[in-house]
């Protein structure tokens, strides 16, 4: 027995060697930090379970089943300040919706951060690594990928919208009977997203697509539901180790993208067009001219698995930012009519002028009234960023949370936006409310960052924009007005890796009379 007890004692005693080391180090670097930057420890929230932090996690499970995740986050900010502490298993977490801690981890000390290691390990069999997921010298290979595809004219030439716009107004009632548009507005920009970065469109909106459309769209919906859970659960993860619904579902998306990778890889490699002659509708450019960016990638990525995971970082944002904002959209000038008539009015105006990416870009009122809806349920709730080294945030410290903070080495900043953007310190009292006139005169600086800032600024922001606008004027040049069906009128929320609306938006659209 001893020869056994012998050895567990040392290892056990040089555990806690090491642990009373690591304390002991990350003590004098906070006094040194403290003297040197006056930083102040952030409050604490009251864990019951101070070592674990499941009654947090716990809480936020419950909010996120009934669809209040958001409004619990902005609970806990108005009762233990715009940063907090709290502990989430192992790892020391700063929950923050300040302006200025924001900027910091994003851009001005943007070396210092970088992403979370276990919500990659959650995503990792679905997404792989891609620029969303990964950190140093493969995202800035990620980066320089797919930044000239948003760069290039494209971005610019709505011309390849029309068709599907078309499709998505031929499935509208116009009799206003109510609707749930919501899916419809998936599967246009599921057709839109894969037609801009496959080549080939999923065409879901057609009655007779030879893809089974609402079969992929439910694979993708528990693709997303899935690493939303295992995200979550952090440590407990594990516990869905035998999901095989969720690998079934992945599985699924993968097939999907790997028959265009294949293609792809293919057609590169032989230095044909991206599409024959035959394949390339009229709405459509000539191959020649045409960018698409699987053909692109398959140019400097010749591995298949890396392609495929390469393609879905960005399928990902493409298929939901923009189809998520719209619905949003929609779902405020159901309840807000007299906007849809200002709107409907502006679109009006404009005559027989082509919608241009300029005429588009000119349209004020309909950018008011996406930024207000972003504004209230943005792409992205929160952005988690682990510290790389010893760091610093500039506020959020001490009793009255105006000191800096010291950040310690693999502690993780919550970024809460979606805080951020309600906060009534900014926005006035009328925070939470449906007000696009808010945006008159207001220049958007820190205090307004859905698509985040610095170095991994969202390069697809301008294409978001630009789309969702023209969708909003073919809408409303089309119906005189818009009613609401749903009998419940605040916004409960479906948070899978992004946020929509759980009951989707039921409308009825009432067109022009002849």
């Amino acid at each position: 027995m001893t020869h056994i007890l012998g050895p567990m004692l040392c290892a056990v005693s040089l555990l806690a060697c090491v642990y009373i080391y690591q304390k002991w180090s990350t003590y004098t670097s906070f006094r040194a930090a403290a003297v040197q930057h006056g930083c102040q420890r952030p409050r604490k929230y009251p864990h019951s379970d101070p070592i674990w932090g499941y009654d947090l996690h716990r809480e936020r499970t419950k909010a996120t089943q009934s669809g209040n995740l958001m409004k619990l986050y902005e609970r806990h900010f108005e009762l233990y300040g715009k940063t907090f502490e709290e502990q989430f298993f192992n790892t020391k977490v700063i929950n923050t919706m300040e302006a200025a801690n924001i900027q910091q981890a994003a851009a001005l000390s943007f070396q210092d951060w970088g992403k979370l290691s276990s919500r990659n390990a959650s995503s990792s069999p679905f997404l792989g690594r891609g620029i969303f997921s990964e950190d140093g010298a493969f995202w800035k290979h990620s980066r320089d990928l797919i930044k000239p595809t948003f760069a290039r004219s494209e971005i610019s030439d709505v011309n390849s919208l029309g068709v599907f716009v078309d499709r998505l107004l031929d499935l509208i009632p116009h009799d206003g009977t109510t609707v749930d548009i919501q899916p419809l507005i998936h599967k246009l920009f599921l057709d839109i997203s894969t037609d801009f970065l496959f080549g080939t469109s999923m065409d879901s909106l057609l009655p007779d697509t030879p893809f089974d459309s609402l079969e992929f769209i439910k694979a993708f919906n528990e693709s997303l539901a899935g690493v939303g859970r295992r995200r979550r659960a952090g440590m407990l993860r594990f516990l869905y180790m035998f999901d095989r619904k969720w690998k079934e579902a992945y599985k699924k998306v993968h097939a999907f993208v790997d028959y265009h990778v294949r293609r792809a890889l293919e057609e590169t490699a032989q230095k044909i067009p991206a599409r024959s002659p035959k394949q390339v509708s009229s709405y459509q450019h000539t191959p020649q001219s045409r960018y698409i960016l699987l053909h692109e990638m398959a140019k400097e990525i010749r591995d298949p698995i890396e392609l495929r995971f390469q393609i879905l970082n960005v399928f990902l944002p493409a298929r939901d930012t923009t189809s998520i904002a719209v619905g949003n959209a929609l779902f405020h000038l159901a309840r807000n009519p007299k906007v849809w008539t200002d709107l409907r009015s502006t679109a009006l105006a404009l005559g027989s002028q082509a919608l241009t990416f300029e005429v588009l870009k000119s349209l004020v009122l309909f950018k008011h009234v996406l930024f207000e809806t972003i504004r209230l349920q943005g792409p992205s709730g929160r952005v988690l960023r682990t510290a790389l080294h010893n760091t610093i945030l500039p506020i959020g410290g001490g009793p009255d949370g105006q000191s800096p903070i010291f950040v310690e080495q693999g502690a993780v900043v919550a970024l809460n936006l979606w805080g951020l953007h309600h906060d009534v310190g900014i926005w006035g009292e009328d925070a939470n409310e449906f007000k696009p006139q808010r945006w008159v005169d207001k220049r958007p600086m820190w205090d307004f960052v859905p698509f985040l800032g610095g170095p991994r600024i969202c390069p697809a922001q301008q294409q978001v924009l630009t789309q969702a606008v023209y969708v909003l004027v073919r809408l409303v040049r089309e119906f005189s007005s818009i009613e609401n069906r749903d009998p419940t009128e605040e916004y409960i929320e479906l948070t899978k890796m992004t946020t929509e609306s759980r009951n989707g938006v039921k409308i009825a659209l009432f067109p022009a009379p002849s």
